[in-house]
């Protein structure tokens, strides 16, 4: 259970996995963490401290269900994968479980979410 941690809004509870990064390993000695954010047309985006991570660890592109951290910005995106390789530089630090995406495309224009290790 040590890589997996929990997005927490006031009624909904998502499980997701960080990945064996150099970004997700400093995202995690960050938590617990409050953000606030906004629905974007592929992602929620939340502001937030700029952390370690590592270039060549980057990608191009997302899944649906990846959070990403990178330039102050965490992103948790719900849609978009299938034209997201034209993005370089994307630092995906984890993945919602699949059985968890769908509570993330209905969450409201404006969320604040508490991220925190599972367990």
């Amino acid at each position: 259970m040590k890589n997996k941690v929990v997005l927490k809004t006031e009624n909904v509870i998502i499980n997701a996995s960080l990945n064996d990064t150099v970004a997700a390993r400093d995202f995690m000695r960050r938590l617990p963490i409050t953000v606030s954010g906004v629905r974007g047309k592929v992602d929620y985006h939340f502001s937030t401290a700029i952390g370690c991570f590592d270039p060549e660890e980057t990608q191009s592109g997302w899944k649906d269900g990846d959070i990403s951290i990178a330039g102050g910005w965490l992103r948790v995106f719900f849609d978009g994968e299938k034209t997201s390789d034209n993005y370089k530089g994307t630092m995906v630090i984890a993945h919602i479980d699949d059985s968890d995406i769908e509570f993330v495309r209905g969450f409201p224009e404006s969320i604040r979410l508490r991220i925190e290790r599972a367990g």
